[in-house]
């Protein structure tokens, strides 16, 4: 049976308190993902340490399971990595590629809203190209929008284009008009 041990210094830390709730909720799914190590040195302590520290992976299609939208994981992992929860080992290329990011479990945020806080080295890069992912699926909404299907040449009053391209004439009589109104008047 697996479980989570936090430090006393990590659960009363400003840090963790001011984590959102989805922060929360994936920082927590980042520990449960680590793997302890015991190691004894010299004078018989036993230490513990991250065995598998880099190596982490976390999806977005894995938080997508634990029911946390894409928006609130990517807006988590920045939030986590800010507060020095988190860094990242390798920013993988995402979607069909199979290149998944990697992860480190630090300790940035003992030091958080301090003097000696240090940002970290690698931050998440945003993905800005053009042509490619959801930018194709964006683009292609531009372009195809209810408010861009004007036509070309805009039918004038009285006519009526066919679906064979032949225009069929009409006429507004103000004899319709008057049976109109004498409907209207009448009880």
């Amino acid at each position: 049976m697996r479980g989570i041990y936090l430090e006393a210094e990590l659960v009363h830390s400003a840090a963790l308190r001011g984590l959102s709730r989805w922060a929360m909720q994936v920082y927590l799914h980042f520990l449960t993902k680590r793997v302890m190590v015991k190691h004894r040195s010299k004078s018989k302590a036993v230490k513990h340490s991250i065995g598998n520290n880099g190596d982490i992976v976390f999806c977005y299609s894995e938080a997508e399971k634990m029911g946390i939208g894409r928006r609130e994981f990517r807006n988590s992992l920045d939030e986590l990595i800010v507060k020095g929860f988190i860094d990242i080992n390798h920013q993988g290329a995402g979607g069909r590629s199979k290149d998944m990011s990697t992860y480190f479990l630090c300790d940035r945020w003992k030091k958080w809203n301090t003097p000696e806080y240090k940002p970290t080295q690698k931050p998440r890069i945003k993905d800005t190209r053009l042509g490619h992912g959801w930018a194709i699926v964006n683009a292609r909404k531009k372009q195809s929008s209810v408010t861009n299907m004007s036509p070309v040449k805009p039918l004038s009053i009285g006519e009526n284009v066919t679906p064979k391209g032949k225009k069929k004439v009409f006429q507004v009589t103000d004899m319709s008009l008057e049976k109109t109104q004498e409907m209207a008047s009448s009880p």
